[in-house]
């Protein structure tokens, strides 16, 4: 693919306003920037190639973080990628237990608190984010480093660190294709059928539902 064909998106760019292919969206006005939310998103579904947002999911509240991540999903083109990052809730414990200073874990925890929407409502750790991202849509979840990315020289926080340790979990996935949506529904009907065979109870209570349809 060509670099003039890519479209990518940078959610909650803030002042670090990525070059192109890149589009900035941030709730704040800026120069430079669309004066748009990270969610829900104002684009067609299937548009980008890679879909950026670093340190913006732990904003959410907790019931709303899984739509958020199906909404970013969307706008992918099917093999696109989501990149994210968040605090990290392992790493940020071992900060803490260095020496106990709490100031050193509160921000990245709970927020800059600067203005309105600068708190936080969720924690992750990468079991957690990996299930995320897996329930989202996307597969192939791994983590990224920052210095072999196309944005490596704008610093976010996705490069920060304290006491020499990052304080970010940084994991990215690939939006599933139609082809591999179809695959994986034709696994499942094969995994019933096979629990049909073997399961005369489960067999009945399907015919039962059946006929008070």
């Amino acid at each position: 693919m060509k670099q003039k064909n890519l479209k990518y998106l940078h959610i909650g760019c803030g002042d670090n306003v990525l070059p192109k292919p890149f589009i900035n969206i941030d709730n704040r006005k800026k120069k430079g920037v669309l004066n748009l939310k990270a969610y829900p998103l104002r684009f067609k579904k299937n548009t980008f190639d890679l879909v950026y947002a670093s340190h913006i999911l732990e904003h959410f509240k907790k019931k709303q973080v899984l739509k958020v991540l199906v909404e970013w999903v969307r706008v992918l083109k099917p093999g696109g990628v989501l990149r994210i990052s968040v605090p990290s809730f392992e790493n940020l414990s071992k900060i803490y237990n260095i020496d106990k200073d709490i100031d050193n874990i509160s921000g990245p925890l709970m927020g800059g608190q600067t203005y309105k929407d600068n708190f936080h409502y969720e924690i992750f750790n990468k079991k957690k984010l990996i299930k995320l991202l897996l329930s989202a849509g996307l597969e192939a979840i791994h983590p990224w480093d920052f210095k072999r990315t196309i944005h490596s020289k704008f610093w976010d926080f996705s490069q920060a660190t304290t006491k020499e340790i990052p304080i970010s979990l940084n994991l990215e996935g690939r939006k599933r294709s139609l082809n591999d949506d179809l695959n994986y529904e034709f696994k499942e009907l094969n995994r019933i059928l096979k629990r049909l065979k073997k399961d005369q109870m489960y067999k009945k209570k399907l015919k039962s539902i059946f006929k008070s349809i």
